[in-house]
């Protein structure tokens, strides 16, 4: 699995959007300012901290302070299943045998959950390249 290469004008320019296949191949794990940790509950609290932000309003902030994020049972589930080693797919395939829901419907809650964990910054998803794209970078 090659992975890409970010160079300074490619960061500025967006991405393109992902298909279903590339999705599912992404490999989550949590971000350098997230920690999740097993509750009282059995369920998964994540910890974030938070950085302030630039400009006018982010001088009446503090320098960063720590958001608390609970889980739910499925939620919890997901999350302990976020190594930096499985991929989406691998995690949709667990959470199908635990659940004993339909495939479809656990690709769609599974993948909608992870979209807002990366909007959240709690987690980042390592996409591997197009096999396009890896023919040009090894040239």
């Amino acid at each position: 699995m090659a992975w890409g290469k970010a160079t300074f004008s490619s960061m500025l320019e967006a991405p393109p959007p992902l298909d279903r296949r590339q999705a599912l191949a992404g490999v989550p794990s949590f971000t350098k300012d997230a920690r999740a940790k097993e509750n009282a509950s059995g369920n998964i609290t994540v910890f974030v901290t938070v950085r302030r932000r630039p400009g006018f309003l982010g001088k009446f902030q503090p320098p960063q302070w720590e958001r608390t994020i609970e889980l739910d049972e499925l939620g919890s589930f997901v999350a302990s299943q976020i190594d930096g080693k499985r991929t989406a797919l691998e995690i949709v395939d667990v959470f199908v045998e635990r659940f004993k829901i339909n495939r479809r419907e656990a690709e769609l809650s599974t993948m909608a959950f992870l979209k807002s964990l990366v909007e959240r910054n709690i987690i980042l998803i390592a996409v591997p390249l197009p096999e396009e794209e890896k023919g040009a970078q090894n040239t």
